[in-house]
């Protein structure tokens, strides 16, 4: 499942991903991060917002991203990599 999240705090006092999240780091958006859930039963907080196609595309595209000559991604640029974002999640 791919969700937001945001970092938590370990026992001395610095931020780390937690541990329900499998692959994150993804699409900052302020505070907020994009990851993968695990996969192995553990916990996982009801209150994590799921992320859909549509919801990933709108979040990427609001961070400007360029390529490698630094010009904007196109709209099929950006749908290629959230689809193999999604793909990670399989």
């Amino acid at each position: 499942m791919i969700v937001e999240y945001k970092l938590h705090r370990n026992s001395d006092g610095n931020k780390c991903i937690p541990s329900f999240i499998d692959d994150g780091g993804y699409y900052v958006s302020g505070s907020k991060l994009v990851g993968i859930t695990v996969n192995d039963d553990s916990y996982i907080p009801s209150t994590l917002t799921e992320l859909d196609r549509a919801a990933l595309i709108t979040r990427y595209t609001a961070m400007s991203p360029v390529n490698v000559d630094d010009d904007a991604l196109t709209d099929a640029e950006i749908a290629t990599e959230i689809d193999a974002f999604i793909a990670k999640d399989s």
